[in-house]
């Protein structure tokens, strides 16, 4: 072997570790390269709830100072949702996803003391005194702890009602509507006074305040009729009052209908349900409590894009077949005007006795005659009271 082939050998022998070793290098770089790759995809992988779960505390207390406030769960999604934007990397985050599932599953799962009210999503009306709520959660709840029946006989104004607030000694039924626009109809036609009846109506499913609402009437012996279409919808209302909402529980409501014996005469339409939901048949019945004659209305047959059947709307009514048919069934059900204990008429009683006389006392000193000398520096004294 010549030098030259010499000083070659010799030179392959000493940078072949080398090379090794840099081909190494570059693969190891490489291999880093692909993990910060994965990494820095997992992270854009995060998921909406994760991130929301993950600032959801914060954003509670900085809509609600800290809990010194009620927060609207609007007001926490718009304190949270910069966040979780940023976190997933995505550009849009619908509010009614956030306030209705997202901070729901946050409540459900954690059950942390916070003060959170939605939107009210219907009315309740008191019979007589005409008061009317928002059925959102800060409303029923304010309502709810105001209720008392204390009947003061001490020195009442002389034209003063008996103050009570709430269902003690007011009313002792409530009718659930599961829609807008008929509480006017009842009170006008006098359903309301004639059977000491507070109205309730809503926007499609009940919310929790509705719930808790019925809860607390049911829990002092209101009794709650519940008003709706006969559809799957009407349906899933009733269920949702029965069974309750997620973060709130059911109660011991009455159905008056619609349902199939109710519907006779009345204009039905079609309806259509999407194939990618299962047949709803079997919710119906088994989850309902729906009959098979009902069933077999509401989801009549098996289409190409899914299932098709018929339902009846309360507004296939008239108003006067609403009232009268309305009446009948209340009827059925024993309901009348609410009597008081005798207890709480005893002390009716002695107030009205009491303001009565009161009543005979002015009546005496307007025979008098009036007072006529008044302080020539009347203005002076004034001011000086104020200051």
């Amino acid at each position: 072997m010549n030098l030259s082939k010499q000083i070659e050998a010799a030179t392959l022998n000493v940078t072949k570790k080398w090379k090794a070793e840099k081909r190494k290098a570059h693969r190891e770089d490489r291999v880093s390269q692909r993990r910060l790759e994965r990494m820095r995809y997992y992270v854009r992988r995060t998921t909406i709830r994760d991130a929301a779960f993950s600032v959801m505390e914060e954003a509670y207390n900085k809509a609600s100072s800290n809990g010194k406030y009620y927060a609207n769960a609007r007001q926490i999604m718009y304190a949270a949702r910069p966040k979780i934007l940023e976190i997933t990397g995505k550009k849009v985050l619908k509010d009614v996803y956030f306030t209705q599932t997202l901070l729901k599953d946050y409540l459900e799962a954690y059950r942390p003391d916070w003060k959170v009210v939605w939107d009210a999503r219907g009315h309740f009306m008191e019979p007589y005194t005409g008061k009317k709520i928002g059925l959102g959660g800060i409303d029923v709840i304010d309502y709810i702890e105001g209720w008392h029946s204390n009947i003061n006989i001490e020195l009442p104004e002389i034209d003063s009602l008996i103050e009570t607030k709430g269902p003690n000694n007011r009313f002792k039924y409530a009718l659930f509507i599961e829609k807008e626009g008929f509480t006017e109809i009842l009170k006008d036609a006098g359903i309301s006074e004639r059977y000491d009846m507070a109205l309730m109506s809503t926007k499609g499913i009940p919310v929790k305040a509705a719930c808790d609402l019925i809860e607390s009437m049911v829990s002092v012996g209101v009794q709650v009729f519940v008003l709706h279409d006969f559809d799957l919808e009407g349906f899933k209302i009733l269920r949702t009052l029965k069974e309750g909402t997620r973060l709130s529980h059911g109660s011991d409501v009455i159905d008056l209908g619609l349902r199939i014996g109710d519907i006779k005469g009345l204009v039905s339409e079609p309806v259509f349900y999407d194939r990618r939901q299962s047949n709803p048949r079997g919710y119906l019945i088994v989850d309902c409590e729906a009959t098979e004659e009902e069933a077999d209305f509401l989801v009549a047959k098996s289409t190409y894009s899914g299932y098709a059947g018929h339902r009846v709307e309360l507004n296939a009514m008239t108003s006067e077949q609403l009232i009268t048919w309305l009446e009948k069934k209340l009827k059925k059900h024993g309901v009348k005007k609410f009597i008081p204990d005798s207890q709480i008429l005893d002390a009716a009683f002695r107030r009205a006795a009491y303001l009565q006389q009161i009543e005979e006392k002015i009546e005496e000193l307007e025979d008098e005659e009036p007072i006529e000398s008044v302080p020539n520096d009347i203005q002076k004294r004034v001011a000086k009271e104020l200051r």
